[in-house]
């Protein structure tokens, strides 16, 4: 069995079962997301499935999950020159948890760019990321908007399939990751990373057990 399909394998089972089973998701997000991310996007970008594994850092896991974040969401930027010097900013406040301020910081740029679907992209997962992955209302309207400006952008597609993941909504991230790949060119640089999330989700959720009928 290859690397990428047992780390995937071993990723989205940790956050299924966590998530599946207890109630706090608040306090376990970040090191849940560490596991997700890091686990099979890290795979994905890195390519280097043979190197052995290391024992987790709790700090670190929680500034990598925001680090692995913020690098899936600049691979799926589709302008990035327009909005480079307000996002490498925001994205150094959002690495160390400084989420109002990387907001802020964001915001700042859509005033003078209010047509920048990458910043609107941006300030939608940051508002994720200090929410603690919840797709909350002013997240959601960041994502609208920068669909509405760029059809085929693929970020909130992805971030909002992720925040369903981490709902209890599997079959919503499935759905949303299955539409972003089929619009995605080959080459994309994001694609391997996505395309092993989703197969994971989906050896996953085929081979979990049902629950058994009731009796009546």
């Amino acid at each position: 069995m290859s690397g990428w399909i047992v780390m995937t394998g071993m990723g989205l089972a940790s956050a299924l079962a966590v998530l599946a089973f207890v109630q706090g998701r608040r306090q376990l997000w970040q090191p849940v997301m560490a596991t997700v991310i890091l686990a099979m996007a890290g795979y994905a970008w890195q390519g280097r499935p043979e190197l052995p594994s290391a024992p987790a850092q709790p700090i670190a896991a929680e500034q990598g999950a925001a680090e692995a974040l913020l690098k899936m969401r600049s691979d799926m930027d589709q302008n990035y020159g327009v909005a480079k010097m307000w996002l490498v900013t925001a994205d150094g406040f959002a690495r160390d948890g400084s989420y109002a301020a990387a907001s802020g910081y964001i915001q700042a740029g859509l005033r003078e760019h209010p047509e920048n679907a990458d910043l609107w992209s941006a300030l939608g997962l940051v508002l994720m990321l200090a929410a603690d992955g919840e797709l909350t209302p002013p997240a959601k309207l960041a994502f609208d908007k920068a669909r509405q400006l760029a059809p085929n952008l693929p970020a909130p597609d992805y971030f909002e399939g992720l925040a369903a993941l981490f709902d209890r909504k599997p079959d919503v991230t499935i759905a949303k990751w299955k539409q972003l790949l089929e619009r995605a060119t080959p080459n994309a640089k994001w694609r391997p990373a996505v395309e092993s999330q989703l197969s994971g989700l989906e050896s996953l959720l085929a081979g979990a057990p049902q629950a058994p009928a009731s009796k009546k």
